[in-house]
């Protein structure tokens, strides 16, 4: 402002001084009228200048806000004639700032929760360009993705994957399905496929692909209807011969012998009968985390293996398997008699069921001052290397147990109750040489 006062301060006195001039002989007030033009001339250049300079700079200043090239305020004395107008510049600067942080930190926030989900995410534009992949979508299409810009079909070659998306991107509708994958090690993977169409605007729109690896409920849905169709057939078996034995004694004179026969024959059935019924029942309870009380005792442990031998005897001779029983008659543990038995049963009956034929039980156990170990050998048919991480699993049963009879419970049932006694079960197989299941508890 005292630039401008000044400025117009001698632009008066330049009037003044010409309004005496007029007085001058015509040939000196003309020389002097040039030299006052060409001093006005002057001054004004040099407050123009000035000014563009001004100009300049707070163009700089904008246009390096807008490539955010600088982040330091344009700093103006007050008194300029461009201070107001560099303080709204700044303003402006301070909020670009601030959205253009928030707006990064939020691009990091979204970068991370989609490279974190557990499932796999393809952001595909309406050009078909591929703008955001995570990591899993990577290991299910078994493809390194880039990172710029780029056409979908570089990526997704599998065919019913593709057609979804064409689809997708074509009709604009929405697409799901349950496809197979196969992975870098050759193995199949359940899919659940879903290419979601969303119109951001009119005529703008993206397509997201969502791959969820569904291999695991896959296999847990197949294991439960197996299960199902197993456990009928194991209840109408028992059944039909409880049935029918029942029927030939009431309707029939038999003697006492036949009689004798039937009875047991009825008997053995019935406790299979109980035996399916106490897994399914076993089991509901362990689904429900309402396990029974524990009662902890000291067991004569050769003496409790002796009697499931002698449950499990007719078993054994109907396979013609040798029962040997390792444990020395002086050796007592404390644990809980109910699950122990349970352990026993269960994996004796198994090393019978898929034992070779004329082959041989052994069951031996020993103790030291922090735990006991109990060792279930057989000479059967082993377990596969793949399979042996899975037997534990509730339903499952593997390959060279699908021709035995069973509902795939037994090994579920004897984990979780070792695992109620604070112990832990491990498995050692080679496929054609046997297998050994190993208990271990603490003393």
């Amino acid at each position: 402002m005292k630039r401008q006062i000044t400025f117009f301060f001698i632009l008066s006195l330049m009037v003044f001084e010409l309004s005496g001039l007029m007085l001058l002989p015509s040939n000196n007030m003309a020389l002097i009228m040039l030299v006052l033009a060409v001093i006005a001339t002057v001054i004004f250049s040099l407050f123009s200048w000035r000014f563009n300079t001004r100009i300049k700079v707070v163009t700089q200043k904008i246009s390096q806000i807008t490539d955010e090239q600088n982040e330091t305020h344009l700093l103006v004395a007050s008194q300029d004639p461009l201070f107001d107008l560099s303080q709204e510049i700044n303003r402006l600067q301070s909020q670009i700032r601030h959205q253009s942080h928030h707006t990064l930190r939020q691009e990091n926030e979204l970068e991370t929760l989609v490279q974190n989900l557990p499932v796999g995410v393809m952001v595909i534009d309406r050009f078909g360009q591929v703008q955001i992949a995570n990591n899993v979508v990577q290991e299910l299409l078994n493809h390194d993705i880039d990172v710029a810009a780029h056409s979908y079909l570089e990526d997704i070659t599998q065919p019913e994957l593709l057609v979804m998306v064409n689809q997708a991107m074509q009709q604009h509708e929405s697409q799901q399905k349950l496809i197979t994958l196969t992975t870098t090690q050759h193995t199949e993977k359940n899919i659940q496929a879903q290419v979601l169409y969303s119109e951001i605007r009119p005529q703008h729109f993206q397509v997201t692909m969502l791959l969820a690896d569904v291999s695991d409920l896959v296999a847990l849905t197949k294991m439960q209807t197996d299960f199902v169709a197993n456990a009928s057939h194991e209840l109408k078996t028992p059944i039909t011969a409880i049935a029918g034995f029942s029927e030939t004694l009431l309707e029939q004179q038999v003697d006492t012998q036949t009689q004798q026969k039937f009875l047991t024959i009825i008997k053995d059935e019935s406790d299979k009968l109980v035996k399916l019924i106490d897994d399914v029942l076993s089991l509901s309870r362990l689904r429900n985390g309402q396990p029974s009380e524990l009662h902890f005792e000291s067991i004569q442990l050769n003496g409790l293996v002796q009697q499931q031998f002698k449950n499990l005897q007719s078993l054994a001779q109907l396979h013609q398997i040798k029962l040997i029983n390792q444990i020395p008659v002086e050796l007592n543990v404390v644990s809980d008699v109910t699950r122990l038995n349970s352990i026993l049963y269960n994996l004796i009956t198994n090393a019978i069921k898929y034992n070779r034929e004329k082959g041989q039980v052994t069951v031996a156990a020993n103790k030291n001052d922090h735990q006991w170990s109990l060792a279930i050998s057989d000479t059967g048919i082993g377990i596969p290397a793949e399979q042996q991480s899975r037997i534990f699993e509730r339903f499952y049963r593997g390959q060279t147990s699908i021709t035995s009879p069973g509902t795939g419970l037994g090994l579920a049932i004897v984990a979780e109750q070792v695992r109620q006694l604070d112990g832990n079960i491990e498995v050692e197989s080679k496929l054609g040489f046997g297998t050994t299941m190993m208990v271990k508890l603490s003393v």
